[in-house]
């Protein structure tokens, strides 16, 4: 019986207890800057459509975790798609998201900061008032995810950050 009203105790203080705190870009501090000029990527497969923009976009030096170039390209409207660049060394980093499937696709993320924060609109429930949020770190080379979260909005809204 003991056992029993323990787990039920058990149960209801993790049902009330509050949801895991969204990851903070300050607790994910850039550890390394680009000195110099970054490298170009080597421009193959999609890359290779978009030699201009992503020449201009590194041209100002590197924006996202000390040494990335995250370059935002539009497709249309409320679209974007994205090329990752570690001015190191031109190293292209897979970006998993953009296009119509994360549409209103927004993008938080800064030089001091190996986080970033993504935002989109769910439409596969057909609804329009869902939207995704989504965390990544680059801390380690490439983009990993730490959390994802879904949220409610008004319908014909946008995603917030």
């Amino acid at each position: 019986m003991m056992k029993l009203i323990s787990a039920l105790l058990a149960a209801v203080l993790l049902a009330v207890s509050p949801a895991a705190a969204e990851p903070k870009f300050g607790d994910y501090p850039t550890k390394m800057y680009l000195k110099g000029k970054p490298v170009l990527p080597k421009f193959a497969g999609s890359a290779a459509q978009f030699k201009t923009r992503i020449r201009n976009g590194m041209k100002s030096g590197s924006n996202y975790g000390g040494h990335f170039s995250l370059i935002e390209i539009g497709c249309g409207t409320s679209c974007i798609f994205a090329f990752l660049i570690d001015g190191r060394d031109g190293r292209l980093v897979d970006f998993p998201l953009g296009g119509e499937d994360n549409y209103q696709l927004q993008l938080q993320y800064g030089i001091d900061s190996t986080l970033l924060q993504a935002d989109w609109m769910d439409t596969s429930n057909g609804k329009y008032d869902t939207c995704v949020r989504r965390f990544y770190d680059v801390g380690s080379g490439n983009l990993t995810k730490i959390s994802e979260s879904t949220y409610t909005i008004k319908p014909s809204s946008f995603c917030s950050q």
